[in-house]
């Protein structure tokens, strides 16, 4: 039989499915990481070269992410990952390697969560409960209600409303302008998020959804009050954009729009503790003085806590092994903290400031990697002004590497925070922003896909190069706490699931 029609029906259906295939993928974006071409015969210099030619940062991303998984404060899996980085350290290096203890709280587990809508086009979509929040009983149903309310006073005009009622919390047509919060303290925002907690119980309101923060049907997640069982807690969710904003369409139809929707999270039996890890190098010639290098080894569940914040405790273990590689041994003690509790609230890292408040006068600084797989670009100073001068010292030998910005910028959402409103100079890196705010950040895709391997690396030789300098240096960074106001991070702000 002649072989030209089959040729033909080939080369037809090549050119069929190239022309139904996806755009070609854009050219690779080059690395903002600039190329050192010789390293210096320094100390400096032997810690970027070291960590540059062999760096485990990325291996260990990947063992923490992929054989571990996601780590919750107060659930196996972190313990499980505090053990393996306790054998890590030691390893490396460090020694006095310990745990320090503090009460957390309940645990609490993801369960199955769902939502569907029964009126309507009866949709099935993604939910994502917040965590330390109760289930619902069961699955339950309820007419929805846009209930934008920011305060305790704009919730009281639903009163009588609420009952049966599944709320939506976030408006995303919202056009007030925002409230005025300056000066308020935390335990009074607190305080009155509770009040609110307590009046939709009292209303009889079923649960409460949330507008995901994240772009592209990614899903989001952050924590409720339920660690301590005598707080009001109501179950509560949060939505990718796409389906919550049809939610919101339909309500404007002014019809009832009636949802089904089940949360499965469960509590531990009793409260538990929690812990820090903690290894160091004693220092050579001034052991009673301390240099931290820390990074929280505690996730979120949605993904495997690649970006946040596997990548930061890889990082500070990597001070260790480039230390222990070339040799070195700082003037100063450099300490190691792998803290816990971040994501519930910096509960981890102010646990170890109150545990050591005594000992805070001997902390020379406190150095954090927390925002992800991007490179770092230098340092938030909190507004020490009078520390601008040693910090450019220390990270001199860095410039070259793009490591350049001292800012004034207060930074209050990571562990250097509690050591800073104690006096202590502690400084959170200003890292690349990657697609941490937009894609990583507490959602299903954080996943070590993300790292970004050459970024991740000059973040590593900046801490250790920086803590190095710190640790070597004759004079002492000056304590106390400077007058500032709070200026915001760069970056979106993470929204939070209102009560």
């Amino acid at each position: 039989m002649p072989r030209t029609p089959f040729v033909l029906l080939a080369l037809s259906l090549g050119a069929l499915l190239q022309a139904q295939a996806p755009f070609p993928p854009a050219a690779p974006v080059p690395s903002p990481v600039p190329v050192m071409k010789d390293y210096p015969d320094t100390p400096a210099g032997k810690l970027l070269r070291e960590i540059k030619e062999h760096a485990g940062v990325v291996a260990r991303v990947e063992y923490l992410s992929d054989l571990i998984g996601p780590r919750l404060t107060g659930s196996d899996k972190l313990r499980q990952a505090q053990a393996w980085a306790k054998a890590e350290m030691t390893r490396l290096g460090a020694v006095n390697v310990h745990e320090e203890a503090y009460d957390f709280g309940l645990a609490w587990t993801r369960g199955v969560d769902s939502a569907r809508l029964l009126t309507h086009n009866g949709l099935r979509f993604r939910v994502d409960q917040l965590a330390w929040t109760p289930a619902t009983k069961g699955a339950v149903k309820g007419e929805l209600v846009l209930v934008d309310a920011r305060n305790l006073e704009e919730l009281k005009a639903f009163k009588g409303q609420l009952k049966g009622r599944i709320l939506l919390r976030t408006n995303p047509d919202d056009k007030r302008p925002p409230l005025d919060r300056r000066g308020r303290d935390m335990e009074a925002f607190q305080a009155e998020q509770a009040a609110m907690t307590q009046f939709l119980l009292d209303e009889g309101a079923l649960a409460t959804l949330s507008m995901s923060g994240r772009k592209n049907g990614l899903g989001f997640t952050s924590g409720g009050a339920g660690r301590d069982s005598k707080k009001p807690a109501l179950p509560a969710a949060y939505v990718p954009q796409e389906p919550y904003k049809m939610l919101v369409r339909l309500l404007a139809r002014k019809e009832p729009v009636k949802l089904e929707l089940s949360l499965g999270g469960t509590f531990s039996a009793a409260p538990v503790q929690a812990y820090n890890l903690v290894g160091e190098i004693p220092g050579r010639e001034k052991p009673g003085e301390v240099v931290i290098v820390g990074g929280h080894l505690d996730s979120w569940d949605l993904g495997t806590g690649a970006t946040d914040n596997a990548t930061g405790s890889s990082v500070a273990l990597e001070v260790l092994r480039a230390l222990q590689a070339t040799g070195l041994k700082p003037r100063r003690t450099l300490r190691v903290v792998l803290w816990s509790g971040e994501e519930q609230g910096l509960l981890g890292s102010r646990a170890y400031a109150e545990a050591h408040k005594a000992d805070l006068d001997a902390i020379q600084a406190v150095l954090v990697h927390d925002m992800g797989t991007g490179m770092v670009k230098g340092f938030t100073l909190q507004g020490r002004e009078n520390c601008r001068g040693l910090m450019a010292q220390a990270i001199a030998p860095l410039n070259d590497l793009g490591v350049k910005e001292l800012s004034l910028r207060t930074m209050n959402s990571t562990d250097h925070a509690p050591f800073d409103r104690a006096g202590v100079p502690a400084f959170a890196a200003i890292q690349e922003p990657v697609d941490y705010f937009l894609g990583t950040h507490h959602s299903q895709m954080d996943f070590p896909d993300h790292v970004v391997p050459e970024q991740l690396v000059q973040g590593a030789q900046a801490m250790a190069v920086t803590a190095w300098e710190l640790a070597e240096m004759e004079a002492r960074l000056p304590h106390g706490r400077p007058s500032r106001p709070v200026v915001p991070a760069a970056g979106p702000v993470a929204p939070s699931g209102r009560p």
